[in-house]
């Protein structure tokens, strides 16, 4: 019993790698379901296992768990067509799904060929219904990847026969979620929702395992459609993104929305190359610890919406000179309005009444000979887009907005990198390379997705 238990468990995790299956001490039982599908914030799915696929039996099995819409999982091969003489198709009426072992299988070796047969899968133990038996397997398999790339080519008929399948075979959330998953992909390639053969309501939740799955996906180089897929997209959601390695199509995403990405506080951290890590000078986009990070040779840069969510410890230092500071802001031209300066034993403040540029007033380098060369600056406030301030802690190279100030990420970037770490030449090119798409007064495109879910 246990054995065939573990069987069907390792069965169950390889068509949905998130589930996490728990095996209970009953087998074979009436009421008492055999395995228990738990996913984070998503209901729990009974799983029935039943040894005997007689439709007569199978019949009288599903008909009295049907209340908890669980999966009944036959361990031999379920006759699909002599299914239709013992009603076992009236699971379409509600949320149980009856599969056999077969139609698994087909899903897991589908979702190993076609990575976003993927996502079907996982919503098929969360919410899939009716039968799947290799036919129906096959077929869902077959129109979600047709689906896929027709939604991405604006193909009317491929798309709705995908849509159609999904309708079928699914409870109403996950028929929600993947209809969304098309639409997204149908806008994202220049479709409009009104011409989306499917449901056109595209306000609804996306949620985070869809865009996972087409971030995972090979890479999507179209910035446009990248850049409609992420117009309402918050920093929040994308940093409890789970992603695999390193996704080419996270560079795309973060890099077409520079603009709609807002984050108030960031840190810089040195770094050495990850083992396996290409010897390159380039910034990479990467998710850490529930942070988006801008990744570069020598330093990492974490950005946060909120200060709390800094999940890096700060390094500690002593802060840099005055001439330093003067040189970096200088490489941006960014606006310094106050700074603090201290030694061993004194601490000074300078700031103009009007909070203007100070970095080149003579009064401030008078004032800096008269200390040692020891003082160092220990704060300064920059001014970014005309009027926020971006407080700079040197000694720990941190940012962070004053009050409730927040900074597009193609602005934040920038300035925090050039101002709490010295950036050589090479670097400030490749960091400019890495902001080439971000354009302060771009046109606003119509957002589509509000994803408080994810």
């Amino acid at each position: 019993m246990s054995r065939i238990k573990d069987v069907v468990a390792r069965e169950l995790e390889e068509t949905d790698s998130r589930a996490v299956v728990k095996k209970t001490d009953f087998f074979n039982h009436t009421f008492a379901p055999d395995l228990v599908l738990c996913w984070p914030g998503e209901n729990e799915r009974y799983v029935f296992l039943k040894s005997d696929t007689r439709p007569d039996v199978l019949r009288d099995d599903v008909n009295a768990v049907r209340k908890h819409n669980p999966i009944v999982f036959a361990l031999d091969h379920v006759d699909a067509y002599s299914t239709d003489d013992v009603s076992l198709r009236q699971s379409k009426t509600d949320d149980t799904l009856l599969a056999d072992s077969r139609g698994m299988e087909i899903l897991i070796q589908s979702r190993h060929a076609n990575p976003v047969v993927g996502l079907a899968s996982s919503a098929v133990l969360q919410g899939g219904r009716g039968l799947l038996t290799e036919v129906e397997a096959h077929a869902m398999a077959e129109s979600i990847s047709a689906g896929f790339r027709g939604a991405q080519t604006l193909d009317v008929a491929a798309t709705g026969k995908a849509t159609d399948q999904i309708t079928g075979h699914f409870d109403a959330r996950r028929t929600s979620r993947l209809l969304r998953f098309l639409s997204a992909v149908w806008i994202g390639s220049g479709g409009s929702a009104a011409n989306f053969p499917g449901e056109h309501d595209v306000t609804g939740d996306l949620d985070n395992s869809a865009l996972e799955f087409l971030l995972d996906l090979p890479p999507i180089e179209d910035y446009e459609f990248w850049r409609r897929i992420g117009r309402n997209l918050l920093l929040d959601s994308i940093s409890q993104l789970k992603l695999k390695g390193d996704s080419e199509n996270l560079q795309y995403l973060v890099e077409s929305n520079l603009d709609v990405l807002n984050a108030r506080a960031c840190r810089v951290v040195s770094r050495s190359a990850e083992l396996g890590e290409e010897g390159s000078s380039s910034f990479r986009w990467a998710l850490d610890r529930e942070m988006l990070s801008l990744k570069g040779p020598r330093n990492a840069a974490y950005f946060v919406s909120k200060m709390d969510d800094l999940r890096v410890e700060p390094e500690t230092g002593d802060g840099i000179s005055l001439q330093e500071l003067l040189r970096r802001s200088e490489s941006r031209r960014t606006p310094i309005s106050e700074l603090e300066l201290a030694t061993p034993t004194r601490t000074i403040s300078y700031a103009t009444v009007h909070r203007d540029d100070v970095s080149h007033d003579e009064e401030l380098l008078e004032l800096s000979r008269t200390f040692s060369s020891a003082a160092l600056v220990q704060t300064a406030v920059a001014t970014l887009l005309g009027s926020r301030p971006l407080v700079c802690d040197f000694p720990s190279r941190t940012g962070k907005g004053r009050t409730t100030s927040k900074f597009p990420l193609g602005e934040l970037v920038p300035v925090a990198l050039s101002l709490l770490t010295g950036l050589s030449a090479g670097e400030q090119s490749d960091l400019q390379h890495a902001m080439r798409f971000y354009v302060p007064e771009a046109r606003q495109v119509p957002g589509l997705f509000e994803l408080e879910e994810l």
